[in-house]
């Protein structure tokens, strides 16, 4: 089947330029190449491959024709970039996909991504910087019979590296728009849905009952009505197993409530989640970001500083209970606190902690109540942004963060709990003809860990093409280590180049809480990014 439907996309897309003149389909794509030039540097323990060299590249081709669609993707890794997986050194075609789509009905035969919900039971999706991709093998069909009616279904094998895991997925989904299907009246909107996850993958042990087959399921309401939002979800999912251990892990479940207000220069935002063994994968022996089935992103704040970023949160699926409160005020114009240009204030809360419970042989067996908070503290984040506008040229944040992180739990080793203040402050100014200048101090206050930080970066920007920076993170507390970058990039119209030279701190890389760890490094950066 795969040089089947391999060789069809390929046919399709060498045909795209003829069709294309003739105004018979359309071929886009982008290309990506991201390369790293390695030296050692004892000072903050990096040591460099042998071949001193990584590059991640990417290029991605679509054909459309009418209601026809076809596209294929091509990696290499010649070898991927450090902090990457080593099983991800080889070049290939690892997505390509065939599909056909009008108003109802939509049918896709290859690699493909897909979610249900919020994607707490499955969600099949590409991250590159995480080097993360978990696509389906196999067909993808969604159905409206109605207009209030949604159907997904979904089935195959997700993609590991530069093949596919042992595991069957499949699954269907389902959505009704109630007030559309009973003909109301009314702005407001309510939608119920419910999916089912099957993995099944095949198992010759010797322990009685191990299940080769594992469900799951969800049901979830969305209601919106003026300026309030509310949703609920809840995922329940059955006994599983892994390669780590001969025993069976026992019954998972998550539940996801969100509530939201907004308003004219008022938001307000409160979400509270619960994970319980919500670890889900297609394949028994996979381990890190490996064919994970469903999508587990982290409930707080995700900050854009770099100190913040030293301890960022990343979802613990084997037990986890939370909430995160989000409000943003807009003091108006021509106020006391608003000034002349008007002043934003945001406020963030998010508390998480472990399920009370015993670990044995990497299997989590909970003694909570359901609601119970008696678990210790893995994360606490209270922040505040300020955003002024001081005139035409002059704007500035300020940011105040207090966090507390629970570093053994989160990281390993005996740190324990990491407290934390973290003070910003961030001024932009516009001079003629577009240049711009960006300035960024950032201080980092700890008893514990490494102890204190002091960050910096300076950025100029000429219109919207060129741009230059440099930054420093500096450990004063411990290591008296300078980790200083400088570089720069060019856009023309949709293409990007960029190159940088300095220094990667090891440590956590997070994208809405889903972490990989990166080493130490030095040296040269460039990358390249065009769409067309």
């Amino acid at each position: 089947m795969n040089k089947v439907y391999t060789c069809l996309i390929l046919l399709l897309l060498c045909c795209g330029n003829m069709a294309h003149s003739q105004n018979k389909g359309t071929l886009t794509g982008s290309f990506e190449s991201n390369n790293q030039i390695y030296k050692n540097d004892s000072k903050i323990g990096a040591v460099a491959p042998k071949d001193k060299f990584g590059s991640n590249n990417y290029l991605k081709l679509d054909y459309t024709y009418g209601n026809f669609k076809a596209g294929i993707q091509y990696e290499a890794y010649l070898p991927p970039l450090l902090g990457y997986d080593f099983q991800l050194e080889d070049n290939g075609i690892v997505h390509r996909f065939v599909s056909y789509e009008n108003q109802d009905l939509s049918i896709t035969v290859g690699n493909f991504y897909e979610q249900f919900g919020s994607g707490l039971l499955f969600r099949a999706y590409e991250d590159r910087q995480l080097g993360l991709n978990n696509a389906l093998e196999g067909v993808n069909v969604k159905f409206k019979p109605t207009d209030y009616i949604s159907l997904k279904a979904v089935y195959g094998k997700q993609r590991k590296y530069f093949d596919t895991g042992k595991g069957r997925v499949r699954g269907f989904d389902g959505e009704l728009d109630v007030l559309t299907a009973l003909q109301a009246k009314t702005n407001s909107v309510f939608i119920v849905g419910a999916g089912y996850v099957n993995r099944y993958q095949d198992y010759t042990g010797p322990v009685e009952g191990y299940p080769s087959s594992v469900d799951a399921w969800s049901a979830r309401m969305d209601f919106t009505s003026g300026r309030s939002a509310l949703q609920f979800e809840y995922v329940s999912k059955g006994k599983d197993g892994n390669a780590n251990t001969p025993q069976i892990v026992s019954e998972g479940n998550a539940l996801l409530a969100n509530y939201s207000y907004t308003q004219r220069g008022l938001g307000f935002n409160f979400s509270f989640r619960r994970l319980e063994n919500m670890l889900f994968r297609s394949e028994r022996e996979a381990a890190n970001n490996e064919l994970l089935i469903n999508y587990l992103p982290a409930n707080t704040k995700q900050h854009k500083y770099s100190l913040a970023n030293i301890y960022p949160y990343s979802t613990q699926a084997m037990g986890e209970i939370g909430a995160q409160i989000d409000f943003v005020y807009t003091f108006k114009k021509k106020t006391a606190l608003g000034g002349k240009y008007g002043t934003r204030i945001a406020f963030n809360y998010s508390h998480y902690n472990k399920l009370e419970g015993t670990l044995v042989d990497g299997v989590f067996y909970s003694d909570s109540e359901f609601l119970g908070l008696d678990g210790d503290k893995l994360y606490r984040d209270f922040n505040v942004e300020i955003n002024k506008k001081w005139s035409k040229k002059l704007k500035s944040t300020f940011a105040f963060i207090n966090l507390e992180y629970n570093k053994s739990a989160l990281e390993g080793g005996d740190k324990g709990l990491v407290k934390s203040k973290i003070y910003v402050a961030d001024f932009l100014y516009k001079f003629k003809k577009g240049k711009a200048l960006r300035t960024e101090v950032q201080y980092l206050s700890t008893d514990q860990d490494m102890g204190d930080w002091i960050a910096g970066a300076l950025e100029y920007n000429i219109g919207s093409k060129w741009s230059f920076f440099i930054s420093d993170m500096y450990n004063s507390g411990v290591s008296d280590t300078h980790y200083i970058n400088a570089g720069g990039s060019f856009v023309k119209n949709s293409t990007r180049f960029s190159l940088s030279y300095g220094r990667q701190r090891e440590g956590l890389l997070c994208v809405g809480g889903v972490c990989r760890m990166v080493p130490a490094a030095s040296g040269l950066t460039i990358s390249l990014s065009k769409s067309f």
